[in-house]
């Protein structure tokens, strides 16, 4: 069946997100020095993301809205130190904007920007990036995160809203991602086609069958060449 459409994870697959987070955490913590000096002097990074842990442990739908968690974790984290738990707002978004600040992969753009010539493009994601604020907003035709839908990857609700998004059926949908437990079989499991993006080099765990393994996304405009020279 000819394929309309393609939709793309985020974090790890069009940018790398570990040195984004770890920008965006400094970011944060400086702001933080500057207007409220009391959360940094008790609680680091890491004590940080363990109290975000023990929430998510004590309430997994958190799993489906990580803004919300990050933003539970500082209002927890103001009023211990003694501030209103109001202060995490103004705080998530200065991680916001840093969270922002991607470098796409070389690859990234110039390749969207012809497959938006031929295929409807849109993103799904369980994070929290905003495709306009990070500058995609005119290249994909929608995006959707855990938090639209309530369930997180590999949750079906996620890649069904996509093809209604896309008034597509699920096996003329490709989705492209980064992560095996998430996208690849997230994607398979609703009929999708399934891509796994495998940026690094990750030896393959067998548990799944993608339609395809590729390195970059010169590699995916050749798949669908391929595969729409065989329709």
């Amino acid at each position: 069946m000819p394929i309309r459409a393609i939709c793309f994870d985020l974090d790890n697959t069009l940018w790398s997100i570990d040195p984004v987070i770890k920008q965006a955490e400094k970011a944060l913590f400086d702001w933080l020095r500057q207007h409220y000096p009391k959360i940094p002097k008790q609680f680091s990074v890491n004590e940080l993301a363990k109290r975000r842990q023990r929430l998510l442990e004590e309430q997994p739908e958190l799993l489906n809205n990580l803004g919300l968690l990050r933003k539970m974790g500082l209002a927890q984290a103001a009023v211990e130190a003694g501030y209103k738990a109001e202060i995490a707002e103004p705080a998530f978004e200065i991680f916001q904007q840093a969270r922002h600040q991607v470098t796409f992969y070389p690859d990234v753009l110039p390749v969207l920007k012809r497959l938006q010539k031929r295929y409807i493009l849109g993103t799904l994601t369980n994070g929290s990036a905003d495709i306009n604020r990070v500058g995609l907003g005119d290249i994909m035709s929608f995006s959707l995160m855990a938090s639209d839908v309530n369930a997180a990857k590999p949750h079906p609700a996620l890649f069904e809203a996509a093809c209604q998004r896309a008034s597509a059926r699920p096996e003329e949908v490709v989705h492209v991602g980064d992560d095996e437990d998430c996208d690849v079989a997230g994607a398979l499991a609703v009929g999708m086609k399934a891509v796994w993006l495998n940026r690094i080099y990750k030896t393959p765990s067998g548990k799944y069958q993608p339609h395809a393994i590729i390195t970059n996304l010169g590699e995916l405009e050749r798949l669908l060449q391929t595969w729409e020279s065989t329709l």
